[in-house]
């Protein structure tokens, strides 16, 4: 059984809800800052506090601070918060992740008390190092509930399955349960889920990092791609509660501080659209052009313009060496835009307001 723990939420103020940190403290509390948070307000935290990001010890003590300043301060666990049950299951894969892995919390951890992993001789070793000096907060993290529910809201870090008794959903569903908002849910209530990176769901349409809210679906996604993919964002839902209905806003923030100012006016070509992720890199050339070759996606059946910076050629196919946007940014003059990429000839990939695209040199 999953375990659901019940929380009350307040009839009127803020619900903020930030999900997928992944070790990136200082963002995250960038993003407290930008937001105002106070104790007023109810914080969330959707999984995933630790794992990629520099800083995931930093993460997960700021954070049980925030529940002890704060009762309306909830977390729930992400499938990367307990990625150290492998050791104490004593998988002999363990060493390859933390070689693999060096932005760890099990890395981390061995750090802190002047150790690497090449110090134990196996698994079991290293399992009991564990137990013996980070006991507290490994089983603060395994304390964690699986999701919270509340009136009108579940929230729960990848989903739920499509089964009339959602309740009876596995764990590994709710930690790790790709691509949830392709599919359907039996609960009631608005779910709230991170986990999967919203980019991912916008192949044929702008890139964007920005949270979906699909009242129809009763789905709202909100994992902004920080620390996953290099132009990502960390997001903040915004739940204003009211008696006579929620109102849902969002901000974000991220590691882009370079900016430029728009001097000419851009309007991206219709079909100009898309996003390449990850595992769909293998592409089918259709027409090469100076800047921008139009391909087909070969795991998707997707035209798409891609950047030729962007194309290798690897055992006699073609790939993107990277998930890349196939988007141009349609742009105002004035417009205050951060600058991702400058390098790549003709054409420089800009972000505003969540959304990723290419805008052509001589705007700005």
């Amino acid at each position: 059984m999953l375990h659901i723990q019940n929380i009350t939420l307040p009839e009127t103020g803020r619900v903020i809800v930030i999900s997928d940190i992944h070790g990136d403290l200082q963002l995250f509390q960038t993003l407290l800052k930008k937001v105002h948070y106070t104790t007023d307000d109810t914080l969330i935290i959707n999984g995933d506090l630790c794992e990629r990001g520099p800083d995931s010890l930093g993460v997960i003590r700021f954070a049980r601070k925030l529940t002890k300043e704060n009762g309306n301060a909830y977390i729930t666990e992400g499938n990367c918060d307990r990625l150290i049950h492998h050791a104490f299951d004593h998988d002999p894969t363990f060493f390859d992740h933390l070689e693999r892995n060096p932005h760890s919390i099990m890395n981390e951890w061995l750090q802190e008390h002047g150790h690497t992993y090449a110090d134990f001789d196996s698994v079991f070793a290293l399992s009991n190092f564990y137990r013996a000096h980070c006991g507290a907060e490994i089983d603060w993290l395994f304390s964690l509930p699986t999701a919270l529910e509340a009136d009108r809201y579940l929230f729960i870090h990848a989903g739920i399955d499509d089964s009339k008794n959602w309740r009876e959903t596995s764990h590994r569903s709710a930690t790790e349960l790709p691509h949830f908002y392709t599919r359907e849910h039996h609960c009631a209530k608005t779910v709230v889920v991170g986990h999967w990176p919203v980019v991912n769901y916008r192949a044929e349409t702008l890139t964007c990092h920005n949270p979906i809210i699909d009242p129809a679906k009763r789905i709202i996604c909100i994992d902004g791609g920080n620390q996953v993919r290099f132009d990502g964002q960390l997001n903040a839902l915004i739940i204003e509660r009211d008696p006579r209905g929620d109102q849902f806003s969002y901000t974000y923030a991220d590691h882009f501080h370079q900016f430029a100012t728009i001097r000419k006016a851009y309007t991206a070509p219709a079909d100009f659209i898309g996003t390449l992720n990850y595992p769909n890199y293998e592409v089918k050339l259709l027409e090469a052009g100076k800047y921008f070759s139009l391909c087909e996606n070969v795991n998707l059946g997707l035209k798409q313009w891609l950047k030729n910076d962007y194309l290798v050629k690897k055992l006699g196919a073609l790939f993107a060496d990277n998930d890349v946007s196939a988007s141009g940014l349609t742009v105002a003059k004035n417009d205050q835009v951060a600058v991702i990429n400058d390098t790549c000839a003709g054409y420089t990939l800009v972000k505003k307001d969540g959304a990723v695209g290419w805008v052509p040199k001589k705007c700005l």
